[in-house]
């Protein structure tokens, strides 16, 4: 019976480190990812687009540049087994390969090797490196220290739309998309009227990154629905318009269409004079026609700043089609006072008229309503 028992213990002892070498050679030989797919610079690449399609081991694309330059990539993949490929790169229109490329598969993306040809041979001592991020693909938001943050409401708490305006800087943005969540639909509609104030929560919401299938998710879809637009674009934009030096004037905007909406549903409640209110409604009208999306606004600021660290240039806008415009005169992002000029389809509304008129001459931030004249 020893004899048995023993038999039967280095059977299991072989059929388990059997197992283990399979399992570990599996890993090994696991094939990596396929390159097939769209990818967004970023860092010094930003604004670059790359587009690739693997076929077996073969890698095709095009490469796009801020300036507007196309390159056709050409390439091959060493085996399925392993995550870089290399290969040529050639100008749109041109008949000879103008540089070299070696790609690296990274966890969110890839590593780009830009290498300029020289005398038809790779030129080592002046390439460049560029990372890409996988479309569709939102790096984690890094913690933020609790202590710059002010205490929300509970979990399970509604906010008042007036506590909300009054106190969503403050909060950390997690709070900011749960509170946003819990107004009621009338109070996220009236925010959503409001284009500055619509693309500062988008921009809190989007980097709070809410929980896939969650009701937070469904609230921030249904805002991008009406931009047309999705977080992985818009943050990018909203990098670049921090960059420009202009954010501020970006930021008192917002805040004097959050303290219309306030004002606004202080009316609605009955809580101020019926002349009051109608100086608040004669101030919002305007800011409503005029309503721009959230990408525009940005891109706007992206553009009055320039070129971007690194020497890439800030992103453009684009139309419906996610066609980029073509550069005008540059917009400049000019204070409240100031009249704006703006492209005759800079991302203004489809479904609400724009209207060329003076900005609200506003020179501080102030609470409404305002008093009226004489009064």
């Amino acid at each position: 019976m020893r004899r048995l028992a023993a038999g039967r213990a280095a059977m299991a002892a072989k059929l388990t480190a059997t197992a283990v070498l399979f399992g570990l050679l599996m890993a090994v030989r696991a094939p990596a990812a396929e390159f097939t797919g769209g990818y967004d610079g970023i860092g010094d690449a930003a604004a670059m687009e790359l587009t690739l399609q693997q076929v077996g081991t073969r890698v095709v694309g095009r490469l796009t540049t801020p300036g507007g330059g196309v390159y056709a990539i050409n390439g091959e993949r060493a085996g399925v087994d392993t995550g870089d490929a290399q290969g040529a790169l050639r100008l749109s229109g041109g008949t000879s390969d103008a540089a070299f490329f070696h790609i690296e598969e990274r966890p969110l993306g890839l590593q780009f090797l830009f290498i300029p040809s020289s005398a038809g041979k790779p030129d080592m001592a002046s390439s460049r490196e560029f990372s890409f991020l996988k479309r569709g693909i939102r790096p984690a938001v890094p913690a933020q220290p609790e202590s710059r943050f002010l205490a929300a409401p509970p979990p399970g708490a509604r906010a008042d739309i007036t506590v909300f305006i009054d106190q969503f800087r403050h909060w950390n943005p997690r709070d900011t998309t749960r509170l946003y969540t819990s107004l009621d639909d009338r109070s996220r509609g009236l925010i959503l009227l409001y284009d500055h104030a619509t693309a500062e929560l988008m921009w809190r919401i989007c980097e709070a990154a809410p929980s896939e299938g969650s009701r937070e998710a469904a609230r921030l879809a249904e805002m991008l629905e009406r931009q047309q637009t999705d977080c992985a674009a818009y943050l990018p934009l909203v990098e670049a318009a921090r960059e420009s030096g202009v954010f501020p004037e970006f930021l008192r905007r917002a805040q004097f269409q959050f303290e219309i909406v306030r004002a606004t549903a202080l009316c609605d409640r009955g809580e101020t004079p019926a002349a009051k209110c109608a100086d608040v409604s004669a101030l919002g009208a305007p800011l409503i026609l005029r309503w721009r999306r959230a990408s525009s606004i940005m891109a706007d600021m992206a553009r009055s700043g320039g070129a971007r660290p690194g020497g890439a240039l800030a992103p453009t806008a684009t139309d419906e089609a996610g066609t980029a415009v073509p550069e005008r005169d540059p917009v400049r992002y000019m204070p409240l006072a100031a009249p704006r000029a703006q492209p005759e389809d800079a991302g203004v509304s489809d479904f609400e008229p724009d209207i060329s008129t003076r900005a609200m001459p506003v020179q501080q931030p102030m609470r409404l309503p305002l008093a009226r004249p004489g009064s």
